[in-house]
């Protein structure tokens, strides 16, 4: 039988990330097609579309911390 190694959490953190652009993206165009379509037709309304943005600029920023922590540790390549 096969052995599986889980990722690392600083690898998971970087897929969590990854995937979270799909949804950044949706938010993205919710909000520039807000300027042309009424809210009703957009694929995200636009107070969730900021709630989104915004928590992915928080996501990037613990992503961030987290690879400093670990580089301060030795636990990741420096720069």
């Amino acid at each position: 039988m096969e052995q599986y190694n889980p990722p690392s959490p600083m690898r998971l953190l970087e897929i969590l990330t990854d995937r979270f652009g799909a949804l950044e993206a949706v938010a993205n165009s919710s909000i520039k097609l807000a300027r042309y379509a009424p809210e009703d037709e957009l694929a995200m309304d636009l107070l969730v579309a900021e709630a989104v943005l915004a928590f992915g600029t928080s996501l990037r920023e613990a992503g961030d911390g987290a690879m400093q922590w670990a580089r301060d540790r030795g636990a990741a390549p420096p720069l």
